[in-house]
């Protein structure tokens, strides 16, 4: 609820926002993560906080499978991810590629991000930002090149 009001209150004074936040992505997380008996209660307050929830302009999911996942969470090093088994990582990917095969809220890039090194590839980088400034609209898959480091 709190990322949504500050989302909101920003909007007031910013042209352009980026965001790692989509409140449907918060539902996939509870999803995975709580029991029936807490994903009711939890269903029950998501309808509530969702009847304000700014839709954006453009969503980017980036893929990668598995191993890579897990790889690129062992070298960011954040103590809380470390122990986030692979059975857990493959729930969650499964859960995001059925919420954005009918995904129609905004503009959306699907980005095989398997081959390609955003954080320390400066062209890999480059082609993200032509990507989201070629104002794409419906639903785009792309599929880029691997990188060479």
């Amino acid at each position: 609820m709190q990322q949504i009001q500050d989302l909101k209150q920003r909007s007031l004074f910013e042209n352009v926002r980026v965001a790692d936040f989509l409140i449907e992505k918060d539902r996939l997380f509870a999803e995975v993560t709580l029991s029936n008996e807490e994903i009711n209660l939890y269903n029950k307050v998501y309808e509530h906080i969702t009847l304000d929830a700014p839709t954006p302009d453009l969503v980017i999911y980036l893929q990668a499978p598995i191993e890579i996942l897990k790889e690129r969470i062992i070298k960011r090093g954040n103590i809380n991810e470390q122990y986030l088994t692979i059975e857990y990582l493959q729930k969650l990917n499964d859960a995001y590629s059925r919420f954005f095969l009918d995904y129609k809220s905004a503009p959306l890039l699907i980005i095989n991000a398997a081959d390609i090194n955003l954080e320390s590839n400066e062209k890999d980088y480059e082609e993200l930002i032509t990507m989201i400034m070629s104002n794409p609209k419906g639903k785009n898959f792309v599929n880029p090149q691997p990188s060479i480091i």
